[in-house]
């Protein structure tokens, strides 16, 4: 890795329209902390904070966006439509510090349209592969326990969750894991493996009592052993 230190910001899950995945968060206890509408990129989402990091729930609502010269290349509409085109409905977002400090493995710029003019996204070069999950550098810089805007609200402590202390990512049989991903996995930010039955994603979320922690499961959306 690079001399800038890398963290995990948020992980995105693409879900049906209208998220009606949330409903199953907020039985488990989760709160909604916030929502954003990505203008001119055709997507809009529904996020849960933690402690260090966040869970975004995203989904299209505008197509014709998502097919624009400007945000093909992201594949954010394969990923979308990720349960009939066998794309990753997933991405990784990641923290550096300094902020504007390169991630440690090549990328390229993308203008996402609902950024102010002259800011773009750094995407890693596997993000191209649909079926490879979105890497990338996160636009925010500092934890949601350091956020001042009240965005983060109470987080999850209402549930007795304080962090994402882990993340285990799954790719289909036969798809060879990104050299980028391999890279985050010898730094410690994740751990890699097949999934049997397609993409998967595993967060494990760590108790404020410091009890067993707990292991989200997406996309299925359940409790993992």
């Amino acid at each position: 890795m690079s001399h800038a230190r890398v963290s995990i910001c948020h992980v995105f899950v693409f879900v049906e329209p209208g998220a009606p995945e949330a409903a199953w968060l907020e039985r488990a206890g989760l709160r909604e902390s916030f929502r954003r509408v990505h203008p001119g990129q055709g997507t809009t989402n529904v996020c849960y904070c933690f402690d260090n990091a966040y869970l975004e729930l995203m989904w299209a609502v505008d197509w014709t966006e998502l097919a624009s010269p400007a945000v093909t290349p992201t594949r954010l509409a394969e990923r979308a439509a990720w349960r009939s085109t066998g794309a990753s409905p997933f991405g990784i977002a990641l923290r550096t510090e300094p902020p504007e400090a390169p991630l440690p493995f090549g990328t390229w710029d993308y203008q996402a349209p609902f950024l102010p003019s002259g800011r773009t996204i750094p995407v890693a070069h596997s993000s191209r592969e649909p079926r490879q999950p979105f890497l990338f550098r996160s636009p925010g810089s500092v934890r949601p326990d350091q956020w001042t805007d009240g965005r983060a609200g109470e987080r999850q402590r209402g549930a007795g969750l304080s962090e994402i202390a882990a993340l285990h990512l799954m790719l289909p049989p036969g798809l060879e894991s990104a050299a980028e991903l391999r890279q985050l996995e010898q730094a410690g930010l994740l751990t890699l493996g097949t999934g049997e039955d397609g993409p998967r994603m595993v967060l494990t979320l760590s108790l404020l009592s410091g009890g067993p922690p707990k292991r989200l499961s997406l996309p299925d959306f359940g409790w993992s052993d």
